[in-house]
């Protein structure tokens, strides 16, 4: 007796997407939650773009999660040296992905951020550091440092 062909490819490619599938499940890594259009772009009530809420953020709540890249101080310049945060040592850089780079200075911020290693890099996560109104623009602060190095 020959084997049937229709019957025993269709069976094995079925099996084999099966097991694939569990194997993923069972092996593969969750990723971490990343909080979706909580943040608009707009123009800024202080200066150029701001971020604004697009609902009600709560104290505490994660606003972003923002992938940076760290780079030394001799790799920025010009308008760029504006939007990068201090990194591990005196002369590196993270440059924020995302919103991150684009929230204003205030001197009393409702957003605060801090760093977090991760298997894929550094990040900066952005987080609430009260309670924020949906059309409120979200400010951290610079810092001291920040400011003594501009004019």
């Amino acid at each position: 007796m020959e084997p049937n062909l229709l019957v025993i490819i269709p069976l094995l490619l079925l099996t084999t997407l099966v097991i694939g599938i569990g194997a993923g499940m069972i092996l593969g890594r969750k990723a971490p939650w990343i909080p979706r259009k909580i943040v608009a772009i707009e123009a800024s009530t202080v200066s150029g773009r701001g971020a604004f809420a697009l609902k009600k953020i709560r104290e505490g709540d994660i606003i972003e999660r923002c992938p940076a890249l760290e780079v030394t101080d001799k790799d920025i310049g010009g308008e760029l040296l504006n939007y990068v945060f201090y990194g591990k040592t005196e002369n590196a850089r993270l440059v924020a992905m995302g919103n991150g780079m684009l929230f204003n200075h205030s001197s009393t911020p409702n957003v605060a951020y801090y760093r977090e290693e991760t298997s894929l890099g550094p990040e900066l996560v952005l987080y609430a550091l009260q309670d924020i109104s949906k059309g409120e623009e979200l400010f951290y602060s610079y810092g001291d440092e920040w400011w003594t190095t501009r004019q």
